[in-house]
């Protein structure tokens, strides 16, 4: 059976009466935002989508604008925000490099690039019966005085730039076509005052112009360089 038209008309009123406040309560709400529109739905609609956020947080709002305008999604956003660290626990020490390997004269077969740089602490002598290859500035501000490396065959021509050593026993290296860089600490040319090499060697010519105390010797000593005729004479 169908309703009366008054009792459906009651009804109706009585929803409007419900509408009106809740209208009351949005218009409270929204004012208390600091809209003031001037009754227009869609200046209400602007106005809305314009307040600012009341809220400490608003900088960060800006931030995410910021972000999106960048190309950033949602779910980056929250990934990266997600895998901060947490500042509430003391940092952890971090691990630091790998020490270099220590370094035994007696055993290894190579004295790596830069293996004695600056060791001002490292004097004396270095005796090393099995090391075939040393690189770059092995001895670059080292105070080793000897250095005896008895099979050495691929040296680095800076290898023994610029360190204090005065006697370097090298008689498997051929030396030659100035394949040595011997200046000392003070930038003579030949810091040493004897050397050992390969007989097939043919140093420098320009020895004694620069350092005629100079010895050099082949690879038991039976021979010396003569510095002024660049030819090998019986000792």
């Amino acid at each position: 059976m169908a309703r009366p038209k008054q009792a459906i008309i009651n009804d109706l009123m009585g929803e409007l009466d419900k509408f009106g406040g809740h209208i009351t309560n949005i218009r409270d709400a929204i004012q208390s935002k600091g809209v003031t529109s001037e009754g227009k739905l869609f200046k209400f609609a602007e106005e809305i989508n314009n307040i600012e956020p009341a809220s400490t947080y608003g900088y960060i709002l800006d931030a995410v604008k910021g972000a999106y305008s960048k190309g950033y999604s949602d779910s980056e956003l929250v990934g990266i925000i997600n895998n901060l660290a947490n500042k509430n626990q003391p940092p952890q020490p971090q691990p630091g490099p790998n020490p270099a390997p220590a370094f035994d004269a007696a055993t290894a077969t190579e004295i790596p690039a830069r293996q004695f740089y600056g060791r001002s602490d490292l004097e004396g002598e270095l005796t090393c019966p099995n090391v075939v290859k040393v690189g770059a500035e092995a001895f670059i501000g080292c105070e080793y005085s000897v250095v005896k490396l008895t099979k050495a065959t691929e040296i680095d021509k800076e290898a023994f730039k610029f360190s204090q050593i005065k006697v370097l026993s090298i008689p498997n290296f051929v030396w030659k076509d100035s394949n040595l860089d011997l200046r000392d600490v003070y930038e003579n040319k030949y810091g040493l005052n004897k050397i050992v090499v390969a007989d097939e060697s043919v140093p420098p010519s320009d020895i004694s112009l620069n350092k005629v105390d100079f010895e050099v010797y082949n690879h038991d000593e039976t021979k010396k360089w003569d510095i002024y005729r660049n030819v090998w004479k019986p000792v």
